[in-house]
């Protein structure tokens, strides 16, 4: 990099002193003419010789001069500016290996605005990126590796007390199959939530009626609430039309209403259908015991569940938190969003917002039904 800065130095002082060598006597001996015109001095070409002579002289020397204190004035810049960019390269070429290998903590200082300010920026952003990717790798592994030991201990107690004779067969199979169908239904959640993050998950718009498609919803959750001696409301405000995927749509409210079902141990849930200026809206509430705040930036995370809601769901045997992560993920695919508030002791609330659909698509749709 010095040599490249020294190079243009040396072309440019140059070219510089060949212009001036060329141009600064043809300029002085024409200045010199007018000096003669204007005083009525008569031309003598070996005064007018000695003279362009005695200047050429005088320039050469002074530019030689002028040209030496430049160079090395360059130089010296060059080299100073030279030795800071060779060791911001340097930095990023080290941090850059340890990033291969590895280390996403490491970070560079700042180094102002510059072109190499921006890079550096920009490499703290890639490790940050790179760094927050990693650590959801590890919790995810963790989490899978957590969810696995438990229905794995169970096969190999069972298992093992098959052999010694402990159990008979027609007392462990039940238990077996039940931790078998745990494992079916974690990879089925695993496989789910990964399609979802990567935005695999089809999601096919249409006009639907907000209401029929949440009162299908319902029906289907009539009985499990019943045998909880829970209340199952509907509040169907105004019957709203949609863009929405039906199918996708029904996924999100059943994914709801177990959810508040799992929660909700006395009093109910009231599901509320309106229409605001700018979408349909649908609300989940349920009166369950709540979420503390400390949890609730969690909530819409893959697998992140409370100490509590995992202790219970053990118990339960039913899946491993990606109801809420599945249900954002395809609320936003089609063109949703979805928001959550909570209070421990009170209850939560689950809202769903989707864009209306066209005013004709509407009527037809109406009509239809």
């Amino acid at each position: 990099m010095l040599l490249s800065y020294l190079l243009v130095i040396v072309l440019s002082a140059v070219t510089m002193i060949l212009i001036a060598e060329w141009s600064a006597p043809l300029f002085y001996q024409t200045h010199i003419k007018q000096m003669m015109q204007m005083f009525g001095i008569r031309d003598i070409p070996e005064m007018r010789r000695q003279l362009s002579d005695g200047f050429t002289g005088a320039f050469g020397s002074a530019l030689f001069v002028a040209s030496v204190a430049t160079l090395m004035l360059s130089l010296a810049v060059s080299a100073f500016v030279s030795r800071q960019i060779l060791r911001s390269v340097q930095r990023l070429s080290h941090a850059s290996t340890r990033i291969a290998a590895g280390h996403y903590a490491e970070r560079l200082p700042e180094m102002g605005r510059d072109e190499l300010g921006e890079l550096t920026s920009s490499f703290n952003r890639m490790a940050q990126a790179l760094e927050a990717t990693e650590e959801r790798r590890r919790e995810l592994i963790g989490t899978v590796a957590h969810e696995l030991r438990t229905p794995l201990t169970g096969m190999r107690g069972l298992t093992e007390g098959l052999l010694d004779g402990v159990f008979s067969i027609e007392e462990a199979a039940p238990d077996i199959l039940r931790e078998i169908r745990r494992l079916e239904r974690l990879t089925q959640d695993l496989s789910l939530v990964t399609q979802a993050e990567a935005g695999m998950m089809s999601v096919v718009n249409q006009p639907v009626i907000l209401g029929e498609i949440t009162r299908a919803a319902l029906a289907q959750f009539e009985r499990p609430f019943a045998l909880k001696d829970l209340d199952l409301k509907l509040d169907v405000q105004q019957e709203t039309a949609v863009l929405a995927d039906p199918d996708r749509l029904m996924q999100v409210l059943v994914n709801l209403l177990s959810n508040a079902l799992r929660h909700t141990t006395g009093g109910g849930v009231t599901v509320q259908v309106s229409r605001l200026p700018t979408c349909g809206q649908v609300t989940v509430t349920d009166t369950g015991e709540g979420i503390r705040e400390q949890d609730l930036p969690h909530v819409f995370e893959r697998f992140y569940r409370s100490d509590q809601s995992r202790a219970r769901d053990a118990e339960e045997n039913v899946g491993v938190g990606v109801g809420l992560t599945v249900s954002q993920h395809l609320v936003q695919a089609m063109g949703g969003r979805v928001s959550l508030s909570s209070q421990v002791g009170v209850g939560t609330t689950v809202t769903v917002e989707l864009p209306l659909a066209a005013s004709g698509l509407r009527s037809g749709q109406q009509d239809m039904a």
